[in-house]
């Protein structure tokens, strides 16, 4: 599972932003406001981690159960991908 492009991840005012990067060009037009949990899975999938190891983290992280970090992220990866954001 891979994000579909260049993507980095910015603090503009108060909001956290992936922001599609071609090149030395900035896409703000498809900017993604990023929201605790959906920061810690899209920074995640930036480092390469694989699904498990975004469940253990976000576990660990917000202290909430396997099951439900796994829900968490299985929504948030469905959401990248029919958005054709993720590979995979």
């Amino acid at each position: 599972m891979k994000l579909k492009g260049n993507f980095v991840i910015k603090k503009i005012a108060d909001e956290t932003v992936a922001i599609h990067v071609n090149g030395n060009v900035a896409d703000l037009r498809g900017a993604i406001s990023l929201k605790g949990s959906a920061e810690t899975i899209f920074s995640a999938l930036l480092k390469g981690a694989k699904k498990e190891e975004i469940v253990n983290l976000l576990a660990e992280t917000y202290h909430i159960s396997n099951s439900t970090a796994e829900t968490d992220t299985e929504n948030f990866l469905k959401m990248l991908y029919n958005n054709n954001l993720l590979e995979g």
